[in-house]
């Protein structure tokens, strides 16, 4: 899988995994909800968290 998004309800903050190599992601930069997080090709959006911050316990 080439980009995988994490969304931690625990830690309100995004994780994205992506350039997957030797079964290990090389990146995975961690966002907070609120967060403007880009999904890298062969996703390729723009992903505003914003709306996340309604779902925090």
């Amino acid at each position: 899988m080439p980009v995988h998004l994490l969304v931690d309800r625990d830690d309100q903050t995004v994780t994205v995994f992506s350039e997957p190599k030797d079964g290990q992601y090389r990146q995975s930069p961690r966002h907070p909800w609120g967060a403007t997080v880009e999904l890298s090709p062969p996703v390729g959006i723009t992903l505003d968290t914003e709306k996340l911050k309604d779902y925090a316990d």
